[in-house]
């Protein structure tokens, strides 16, 4: 945990700075002598520990700094202002807009080989027919992303840390399909198996709300899923439950060691199972595009895993952290992500504050007992992610207990009959009645959605307006945490300390606006 603050720390600090060619090459001479200085305090030991410490921080800190900045470097490119022809590889099937398709490219060409972007064109037959792995070219002017016609909403910056560098809408008559001239790579090979899935699904009996929860729990596939479905699950303080995360890893892995039980209590073997399970597990991972809630799950297991077989203790929240890091190393944009966001403040929440509610009731009935842990998991994310909800979508789900104590059971009985459904799909019979209860349980849990969306207040509206405002309120709950831990009244004061800031900060600002 002590390596990935500073480490988040670059980043957002690199994402101040105006992004210039020489950027990187300072932080690259900065960074050379700190891991010198690092790795001679190492070599020291205990004589220089403090100097250890503080040159990794600072190694990781500008490491961050780097590496996002080298991303940044990489996808801002300067268009020419004329028009030119360009080729690129579709990479995602067409997304249908309102009035065009939304084709996701990467160009081909010389000057600008490897660069994304987004290419809008009409509704006609030819679009409709694109599909991932295919080659087009096109003619026009490509531009910079830019916030022109967006209010309230940096889609520039948006699109930038999604690795996109250019749009541009082009007719019907610039811009035509070309034959395809390699093999697609894995990426395009897991878009096509997930649409083909897709299909498959369609054609075993799902449609409507259906087939957009079910392709949305198991393949990830949110792109055929209407506004509307996923507003109610918003509003409904659910929304997580539409994404693949540690509920689908705990349920795939509980059944791959169902099928593996040879390797369970023989010496020396039981890496072989582990091998296997998270082969398979990461090879999902991969069919479903890594999303960021399933590669953070895996990585936490993988981890988990690790120690297991080598008779290691493990730290649920040294491996949240390693995940975070791996992540962040990989790509740091993804720290702008709502998802990365939502989804680890979510669990972190959950490992520190999940205890001490769950401790302040105790039942002797495990029916009662199992409604309270749920309910006590449910509180814990939910402070965790407050703040991001409310600064991020302008609200709060007032019932979000209520539905989250029917959903939460409900969903994982469809994300176990989804996978039983391709484990007898096969047998038509079978197959019938698995998608019928698939159905009737998406039916029942849409209906849970709606009737306590139509409750009175069930959403609350509330503005946190400036990023600072949520870091701020992250402090004041964690050094709260530290006091109810701890029981040292220095937290509490600090915790007070900041919210004096915050109030001193808000009133320098209104009198400067005057």
């Amino acid at each position: 945990m002590r390596l990935v603050i500073p480490l988040i720390g670059g980043i957002l600090i690199s994402d101040t700075i105006e992004n210039t060619g020489t950027l990187t090459e300072l932080l690259c001479c900065m960074l050379v002598p700190v891991l010198a200085m690092t790795f001679t305090s190492f070599l020291y030991g205990d004589k220089l520990a403090r100097l250890y410490g503080a040159g990794l921080s600072l190694s990781f800190f500008l490491i961050g700094a780097l590496l996002y900045s080298h991303s940044m470097e990489k996808v801002h490119v300067r268009w020419p202002d004329s028009k030119k022809s360009y080729t690129g590889i579709v990479t995602e099937w067409p997304l249908e807009r309102k009035a065009s398709y939304r084709l996701d490219l990467m160009l081909q060409d010389s000057c600008c080989y490897g660069k994304k972007i987004y290419l809008y064109v009409p509704k006609d037959s030819m679009a409709i027919l694109t599909e991932p792995g295919h080659r087009v070219i096109f003619y026009g002017s490509v531009k910079e992303p830019s916030n022109e016609g967006v209010i309230g909403f940096d889609y520039a910056s948006y699109l930038y840390r999604h690795g996109i560098s250019g749009t541009l809408w082009v007719p019907s008559d610039s811009w035509r399909q070309l034959p395809a001239s390699e093999k697609p790579g894995l990426r395009v090979k897991a878009v096509r198996m997930r649409r083909h899935m897709f299909e498959k699904y369609r054609e075993w009996g799902l449609d409507g709300d259906g087939l957009a929860i079910v392709a949305a729990v198991s393949l990830g596939e949110k792109r055929d899923m209407d506004d509307d479905l996923k507003e109610l699950y918003s509003d409904s303080g659910t929304s997580h439950l539409l994404a693949v995360s540690g509920l689908h890893v705990g349920i795939m892995c509980s059944f791959l060691y169902f099928l593996f039980p040879m390797f369970m209590n023989r010496r020396g073997l039981s890496w072989i199972r582990e091998l296997i399970v998270m082969t398979a597990m990461w090879g999902y991972a991969v069919l479903i595009g890594l999303p960021v809630s399933i590669t953070r799950s895996l990585v936490m297991f993988t981890t988990l895993s690790i120690c297991r077989t080598v008779g290691r203790e493990n730290s649920s929240i040294n491996s949240l952290a390693f995940a975070a890091a791996v992540m962040l190393l990989f790509d740091p944009t993804a720290l702008y992500d709502i998802g990365f966001q939502l989804s680890f403040s979510a669990v972190l929440s959950i490992l520190l504050f999940e205890p001490l509610i769950s401790g302040i009731l105790k039942f002797r009935s495990k029916i009662a007992m199992y409604v309270w842990n749920l309910i006590s998991v449910s509180t814990a994310a939910q402070i965790g992610t407050a703040p991001l909800v409310i600064y991020s979508f302008s609200g709060f789900p007032t019932y979000f207990l209520i539905t989250n104590l029917f959903a939460i059971p409900i969903m994982f009985v469809i994300v176990s009959l989804s996978m039983v459904l391709w484990g007898v799909c096969w047998i038509p019979v079978l197959r019938i009645v698995v998608v019928k209860l698939l159905s009737f349980l998406i039916y029942v849990i849409n209906g849970i959605m709606k009737l306590t969306v139509s409750l009175p207040a069930s959403r609350i509206e509330l503005t946190i307006d400036e990023p600072w405002k949520v870091w701020a309120i992250y402090a004041i709950m964690f050094l709260l945490y530290r006091w109810i831990v701890e029981k040292r009244i220095r937290r509490f004061v600090q915790a007070l300390s900041v919210v004096a800031i915050w109030c001193t900060v808000v009133l320098l600002l209104s009198f400067w606006t005057l």
